[in-house]
């Protein structure tokens, strides 16, 4: 499907609901609908070097994988795959027959006023919800499927140093210092990922490499009394299949960039407490050290996405930047547990 269809959907409202409140949110791979009681997400006909979705049997397939993945841990939010057919563009009917264009997730639409983000901008998460939240990640990690595949040091390199492609960008709109300090926290990763290899493999051995969530983060968790955490990666297994650590330092690393380090910590304890988990220098190392490589990835995005639009980056823009930019250098200052 393409812009105009999904908005003539919309507008026709055939998607099985009632269309009062209808709305639409757009990502750089999907597009969602939201009508009173549902959220139905559709794939963007699109290829990047980290996904493919240019064909309506690839789109079906990771509707598919979407909708299974995510039941793990939002078995009452995530519903079924529903087709859509040419004839709903203009409501003629309501995807019984006709020719297929395309497939949607269909998803419960949840309370917006308890998506996480928001109430930490609110300062209104408090340290009971994160606890429920430690307690829910914890025994998800516990039950899904162990990954023994070896740790892939050199890739795991390449990807903490991608940003450096962003050094020229970086240098004409934060300043040569940002690029000295991309440089350190680059070159200090290698030296920690050859160092430790045989403590990644350890892991490992251990059990801690899981099918994980992947993209657990503040923007995928309604915090209901029991948290519904959602939109895992589904697109690319390796992005999924990870350290538990790595997992929940994403989420982390955002309570720490809402300046919660206070729940950071909490969150971590708590975790460790019901991971069953021992509280030891290196494993407070390892997590720090996957906390840098999520502030990375954030400011990496955003860079991206500043260094590709037509308009001149905002000020907003650049100071989120440097905000993750100073988080990933932190966390290499920071090598033991406070």
């Amino acid at each position: 499907m393409n812009r105009d269809q999904v908005n003539r959907l919309l507008t026709s409202c055939s998607l099985p609901d009632s269309c009062k409140h209808a709305g639409l949110k757009e990502t750089n791979i999907s597009w969602v609908l939201l009508t009173d009681n549902f959220a139905f997400k559709i794939k963007r006909p699109v290829k990047f070097s980290f996904l493919d979705f240019s064909t309506l049997e690839q789109r079906e397939f990771f509707c598919r994988e979407e909708l299974e993945l995510n039941k793990r841990l939002a078995p009452d939010m995530y519903l079924d795959v529903l087709p859509i057919t040419r004839g709903m563009l203009s409501g003629k009917n309501t995807g019984d027959d006709g020719e297929v264009i395309d497939y949607a997730v269909r998803m419960r639409r949840m309370d917006s006023s308890k998506e996480m983000d928001i109430l930490l901008k609110q300062n209104l998460v408090s340290e009971k919800q994160i606890d429920q939240l430690a307690k829910k990640i914890a025994h998800f990690h516990k039950k899904s499927k162990l990954v023994k595949d070896a740790f892939g040091t050199m890739g795991f390199q390449e990807m903490y140093a991608d940003i450096r492609q962003l050094n020229p960008f970086i240098a004409d709109n934060l300043g040569e210092e940002w690029v000295q300090l991309v440089d350190k926290c680059v070159e200090k990763s290698f030296e920690y990922l050859n160092e430790q290899r045989s403590f990644f493999n350890e892991r490992i051995i251990s059990g801690f490499f899981r099918d994980c969530h992947g993209d657990l983060n503040a923007r995928n968790i309604f915090l209901y009394d029991d948290p519904v955490i959602f939109d895992c990666i589904e697109f690319d297994k390796e992005l999924r299949q990870i350290d538990v650590l790595n997992d929940i330092a994403f989420l982390c690393m955002e309570l720490d960039f809402f300046e919660r380090n206070d729940l950071c910590g909490f969150f971590y304890n708590k975790y460790l407490k019901y991971s069953e988990q021992e509280a030891e220098p290196a494993t407070w190392q390892l997590f720090q050290f996957y906390k840098s490589y999520r502030a990375n990835v954030r400011a990496k995005v955003i860079l991206l996405k500043a260094k590709n639009k037509d308009a001149v980056i905002s000020p907003e823009e650049l100071d989120e930047a440097r905000r993750y930019l100073h988080l990933m250098a932190d966390y290499w200052d920071k090598p033991e547990a406070s």
